[in-house]
């Protein structure tokens, strides 16, 4: 007797869209991580370009992929990979407090990647990574007060003060590098 087969065809185990959304956002982890270290010490937090990094990571690889990103970033930190400032890891450093800024970047990049396709304006791509740029500080500021400062003047003076001339120039990056970004796609789609 004799018995028919199928054939089945091999699938791949994992789309090229999901290995492509994985690897865009295993790349801006890498640039996270490098931007981690690139650190102007203060106490108790430090200078560093992640937020430029967490703002390109919406703008660039949209709302989902950024926020993997950086859910992978705080995921490998959390488990004691040396992915944060000063090439620490672990949970001490989520509960310590720089906890509320690495918190926000959950949030931000979604919020960019979602923002950002609205209009093309100028005026909108800043407000937008200004907007971006307060929930960082309202996250991280908001942890040091209820952890650390016990006040929201000493929290805001160590905070938020020391950073804003870097969140200006991040903010001025940020932009200039997705509308350079926006027109090689155009120029190349």
């Amino acid at each position: 007797m004799y018995q028919k087969t199928r054939t089945v065809e091999a699938t791949p185990a994992i789309s090229s869209r999901a290995l492509t959304a994985f690897a865009q956002s295993a790349a801006f982890t890498a640039l996270m991580s490098v931007g981690a270290h690139i650190v102007i010490p203060l106490i108790p937090v430090q200078i560093t370009l992640q937020t430029l990094f967490v703002l390109l990571a919406g703008a660039v690889i949209g709302s989902g992929r950024g926020a993997l990103s950086q859910l992978i970033y705080i995921g490998a930190g959390a488990v004691g990979l040396p992915f944060f400032a000063g090439f620490a890891g672990g949970w001490a450093v989520i509960a310590g407090p720089t906890g509320g800024y690495l918190l926000s970047f959950l949030i931000v990049p979604f919020l960019v990647g979602r923002l950002l396709p609205r209009s093309g304006s100028l005026r909108w791509n800043v407000f937008v990574f200004s907007a971006a740029t307060a929930v960082i500080f309202v996250f991280g500021v908001t942890h040091l007060a209820l952890f650390y400062t016990s006040s929201l003047k000493a929290a805001l003076t160590v905070g938020l003060l020391p950073f804003l001339p870097g969140a200006v120039f991040k903010i001025v990056a940020a932009t200039s590098i997705y509308r350079s970004y926006l027109a090689l796609v155009r120029k190349n789609g």
